[in-house]
């Protein structure tokens, strides 16, 4: 026994044990952290471009312009410049070799041509300033064709998923019809597969449409300052969702009905997602404006070698809508002395804004440098005004496809609870029929003579064929089937609403606010309108006046 193996601790780790499905685990998380890279890539490539040529302007040598560009961590293109700058002060590589070797190594296939550009470049001898300037361009036009791109496909995908989910519906309401007429036993696993089938719907097309919309981050998503709307966000999310979540959890328990609970659902996270919607459209606004801000900011300086304090005093802020109040925040801070850095860190946090937090901060480090202003700010205001018009052309196909959305959701949700509920009616009326068929054929054959034909001989094969047919519906299985792929479909055109539509992730509040409100809304009323057209006394009245 003292020659055995010792048993390994489970704390100890043991050399060659690994956790199970972990090698899996880590290509699945690779390979959605590529894609979402490559998404974000065009666009980060442009903030990052705008950079590095504001640099150029500002007399910055081939070190500063990549040693700065490396430390820029909100880009995700900074990692790659990082490597290049390592493998220069480390490796003793030059700056071509460099480019060159990270350019090998890249998978994003934009990143690797603008790298590749960037040696040859400098192997060819071609000063840092002219080929970023033309660089600049060059971005500017890749980013342009890619979102132009994704606007065509999202068009086509958008489109395509509204249909197929359609086709889903169709496929369910033709499964309760046939549950219907035919009362077939064992339909669990034929539920499951439509089951199946919505979830595949809804996963494939909104996988389908994430691929196709251009990313376009609005909020920076940061923590030491945010917009006002922001913050309550903040302070109103951490008590209302584990209340909604406890909520909707005690009510299911009860029993209450799920329309109620849906409608509870909206109704708890509406505040949440109105505010955010308030805060999304200050953020576009804010954006359209922050270009010609930074122009006239730039020209301002430039043109009569003020500071910024002066310069922010001259511009007409009349012009600026929706900026105007954060620019007289910024002026009155400055006139009383407060640190600028701790000024724009501030007025970059209440704006709310991603293109000024990236933007702005391209203009302060270079003009800090000793750059020009006025070019600089032509520079940057000419990037932040190229992303906010192909912005304005998303906003526009986004609009278009919600609003197709919502009245297809409670189409489809409609059909779902009103053939749900005629079902019911109808096979109850039919099954009640039936009983008085039987009933009035057995009194008819007590008090037939024995030479005639009693009415059970010559209807009752009739009764016998109608009895299988609307009857013995399962009233309480098909609520639960319906109820769950509303479920699915509500879920599904959440998550396709904030796809389409963008924005930061309280926008998910907004669209899971209206589309609960309007499913709960065809939960309880469509059964009330269904009944007051297909009663079940009419449609015993009804057959009662045939017979």
């Amino acid at each position: 026994m003292a020659d055995d193996d010792p048993v390994p601790s489970p704390d100890i780790p043991v050399e060659g044990r690994q956790i199970p499905f972990a090698d899996l685990l880590n290509n699945i998380k690779g390979k959605l952290d590529q894609l979402t890279e490559d998404r974000a890539m065009s666009a980060d490539l442009l903030f990052m471009t705008t950079y590095m040529a504001s640099l150029a302007l500002a007399n910055a040598s081939r070190p500063e312009i990549f040693s700065f560009a490396a430390n820029r961590k909100e880009y995700i293109s900074a990692k790659y410049i990082n490597k290049v700058d390592t493998y220069v002060k480390k490796w003793s590589y030059s700056y071509s070799e460099s480019l060159s070797i990270v350019a090998e190594r890249a998978t994003n296939p934009i990143l690797k041509s603008m790298l590749n550009r960037y040696a040859n470049s400098i192997e060819s001898g071609v000063p840092d300033e002219d080929f970023l300037k033309n660089e600049l361009a060059t971005v500017r036009s890749v980013y342009r064709s890619q979102i132009e791109q994704g606007l065509e496909q999202l068009k086509t995908w958008g489109d395509a998923y509204i249909a197929l989910l359609l086709s889903g519906t169709v496929i369910a309401v033709t499964l309760m019809i046939s549950i219907a007429i035919y009362s077939p036993a064992g339909i669990d696993s034929t539920l499951n597969i439509t089951y199946a089938i919505l979830f595949a719907i809804g996963a494939g097309g909104n996988f389908m449409m994430y691929q196709s919309v251009p990313n376009d981050p609005k909020s920076h998503g940061l923590r030491t300052h945010m917009s006002k709307e922001q913050q309550t966000i903040h302070a109103m999310e951490r008590i209302m969702v584990p209340l909604t979540i406890v909520a909707v959890i005690v009510l299911a328990i009860l029993g209450i009905s799920a329309g109620l609970i849906f409608i509870l659902i909206g109704v708890l996270l509406a505040p949440m997602g109105i505010i955010g919607f308030i805060d999304d459209s200050n953020i576009t606004m804010r954006d359209n404006d922050f270009s010609v801000f930074i122009r006239s900011l730039g020209s301002v300086m430039g043109g009569q070698g003020t500071t910024a304090v002066y310069a922010i005093h001259t511009i007409d802020k009349k012009s600026l809508t929706a900026l105007e109040p954060l620019v007289n925040s910024v002026y009155s801070k400055m006139n009383l002395g407060l640190d600028d850095k701790q000024i724009w860190g501030k007025f970059i946090g209440e704006s709310g804004s991603n293109y000024i937090y990236k933007y702005l901060n391209i203009y302060l480090d270079t003009v800090t440098l000793g750059g020009p202003p006025d070019p600089i700010g032509t520079v940057v205001g000419s990037s932040v005004l190229e992303q906010t018009l192909l912005r304005e052309k998303k906003d526009m196909h986004s609009r278009s496809f919600i609003v197709l959305l919502v009245p297809m959701h409670m189409a489809m949700a409609s059909i779902f609870v009103a053939l749900y509920r005629i079902m019911v009616v109808l096979t109850g009326s039919v099954s009640s029929m039936m009983q008085n068929f039987q009933n009035q054929t057995a009194a008819a054959t007590a008090s037939s003579s024995s030479g005639g034909v009693s009415a059970s001989q010559a209807l009752g094969g009739m009764g016998g064929g109608m009895t299988g047919m609307f009857t013995n519906f399962p009233e309480k299985e098909m609520g639960a089937f319906i109820v769950l792929c509303l479920i699915i479909i509500t879920v599904s055109d959440i998550i396709a609403a904030k796809i389409v539509g963008g924005g930061d992730r309280y926008m998910f509040y907004f669209y899971t606010a209206l589309f609960c409100i309007l499913t709960g809304i065809v939960l309880i009323f469509i059964p009330l309108a269904v009944n007051m057209f297909f009663s079940p006394e009419g449609l015993q009245a009804m057959g009662s006046g045939v017979a």
